[in-house]
């Protein structure tokens, strides 16, 4: 057997029980991966937070694991695996106390940290507006939009973000072959080509409630901010900003009518020091205003270089008005359009 040090990551991910703290654990016990992979069951259960139960099954988990054929499984859905062995793992995850140790990916992601978008999964038809005002305002500046692809305002924000052609991030709660929610599949698709869809979970690693606090952390992980556009008490986007409190991000609050039980997150955020907003605006205060001579109109982003999609999502223009425009302007020689 011929693993390199990431395919033994890759393996050890597989094992049930096996995160981030007990990976630590074991790569300081045993000097190395490889050694902790082919270690004795004795030798396993004197680990630190391991016990004979986690080695135990350590043990019987690891006679059926191939990182290999894992790694074909991915490459089978369109996705690669990352590891922290890696060169092209973000760098932005390394932020948090324990980064995920591998990553499955769809698609391409940002270079920078973006602004995630978060919210309950049964959102008031004002939720959704605002949801879509403020991802629309996030595409203009050109920032990711992140977000965990439930139901309800996570999907507002990534549906707006690829309709301004805009890059957005889908954080999963499941592996990359049971996307959850399954009627969720053709966004998934969708956001593969216009960006990311990330997770951390195996082929071997079931859809269970315990993955989705765990998804929120790398949520964080891949935003520089946080805005809760509407949420109850016990909202999963609560678990996100307080990854990213926990981590000295900004994050965002959108007030609403005190009695409202969609807002009581919302209002206990602000109460706990989140910024509230009320407007777009508010999330780039005190960030220095877009610089004269940048450009502005589709013609001049179209001469510089950029795609149709680049130029739709810096102006905030639909991506069929940018098309439109830029086929007027190869018709027309080149005259510079608004």
């Amino acid at each position: 057997m011929h693993w390199s040090p990431r395919h033994y990551l890759i393996a050890l991910n597989m094992v049930s029980g096996i995160g981030g703290r007990r990976l630590i654990a074991l790569q300081e016990h045993f000097g190395s991966l490889a050694a902790a992979w082919h270690a004795p069951f004795s030798a396993l259960a004197e680990v630190k937070g391991m016990g004979p139960n986690t080695a135990q099954r350590f043990c019987e988990e690891r006679l059926e694991i191939c990182p290999l054929e894992e790694e074909k499984w991915a490459a089978r859905l369109g996705a690669r695996v990352v590891t922290l062995y890696d060169g092209e793992y973000p760098e932005y995850l390394k932020r948090l106390a324990v980064p995920p140790p591998v990553l499955y990916i769809m698609g391409k992601l940002p270079e920078e940290p973006g602004i995630a978008v978060v919210g309950t999964r049964k959102p008031s038809r004002v939720g959704v507006a605002q949801a879509r005002h403020f991802t629309a305002e996030l595409v203009r500046r050109g920032e990711a939009v992140i977000s965990g692809l439930a139901r309800g305002i996570d999907r507002c924000a990534h549906e707006q973000a690829l309709e301004l052609g805009g890059q957005t991030v889908a954080v999963l709660g499941s592996n990359l072959g049971q996307i959850y929610p399954a009627e969720h599949r053709g966004l998934v698709q969708r956001i593969k080509e216009q960006g990311a869809v990330v997770s951390e979970f195996s082929s071997r690693c079931p859809t269970v409630p315990g993955n989705f606090p765990r998804r929120n952390r790398i949520i964080a992980g891949f935003s520089r901010g946080v805005l809760v556009v509407q949420a109850g008490a016990n909202s999963g986007a609560l678990r996100t900003a307080d990854w990213a409190l926990e981590m000295g991000l900004e994050v965002w609050s959108i007030p609403g009518e005190i009695s409202d039980p969609l807002r009581e997150g919302n209002h206990k955020l602000i109460k706990q020091g989140a910024a509230l907003v009320t407007s777009p605006a508010e999330l780039f205060a005190g960030e220095p205003p877009e610089r004269e001579g940048v450009p502005t109109s589709i013609g001049e982003l179209f001469s510089a270089g950029c795609t149709p999609n680049e130029i739709s999502a810096r102006l905030g223009k639909p991506i069929q008005e940018v098309l439109v425009q830029i086929s007027r302007l190869e018709v027309g020689g080149g005259r510079a359009w608004k």
